[in-house]
């Protein structure tokens, strides 16, 4: 990505850590959170005609492109799962790339949970992992999916471990506790930013 006046922070972490929610106290206080997911996805309904072509009508349902279907197809095909992420992690980085030129913010945090898979983390100045044990995570995605855990599991046996990205990153956050313990978090991630420029 260019240069920038702001210092860019990366928050990731594997599916069903709480990292929206942490993303969602940055918000709170008043910080701008790109998130690399929101923008994959409307880039995923731009590029319909290109999954036609790769995938064919099994990718969409009643005219229009069925999410979920490729979401089965990717995740248990690794060939697949790397085309589509060729075509959409360079065009998710472009968009950054332009939010980052005409940021005027002192900081910018960016929602990115592929951002040790996808090899992105040089683009950033400081990472910052939230992490939960297994047994919670999982708790969390059959709450939150209900049926949908088996293709979760395949999802997260695809993301790189948390103790190889906590080697990794400037900061890890433990969110097994509660709502208010990971708001707190995101107060002092904020408040030790001056600190770390």
């Amino acid at each position: 990505m260019p240069p920038s006046k702001a210092f860019k922070i990366a928050i990731t972490g594997n599916i069903g850590s709480g990292k929206s929610s942490f993303c969602s106290f940055l918000k709170h206080f008043g910080h701008k959170v790109l998130s690399a997911d929101d923008i994959a996805n409307e880039i995923l309904i731009d590029l319909a005609d290109l999954w036609h072509k790769r995938w064919g009508d099994q990718v969409f349902r009643e005219g229009k492109l069925d999410k979920k279907a490729i979401s089965d197809l990717v995740f248990q095909d690794n060939k697949e799962l790397e085309y589509l992420n060729s075509e959409i992690h360079p065009r998710v980085m472009q968009h950054f790339a332009e939010k980052t030129k005409a940021c005027t913010e002192t900081m910018l945090f960016f929602e990115i949970p592929l951002l040790f898979e996808a090899h992105l983390e040089a683009e950033f100045d400081y990472l910052v992992l939230v992490t939960a044990p297994k047994a919670m995570v999982l708790e969390r995605l059959e709450q939150r999916n209900p049926g949908q855990l088996e293709n979760l599991k395949l999802r997260l046996a695809r993301q790189l471990p948390d103790a190889e990205k906590a080697a990794r990153v400037d900061l890890v956050i433990d969110n097994s506790h509660d709502l208010s313990h990971l708001k707190n978090e995101a107060k002092r991630l904020i408040e030790s930013i001056p600190n770390i420029l």
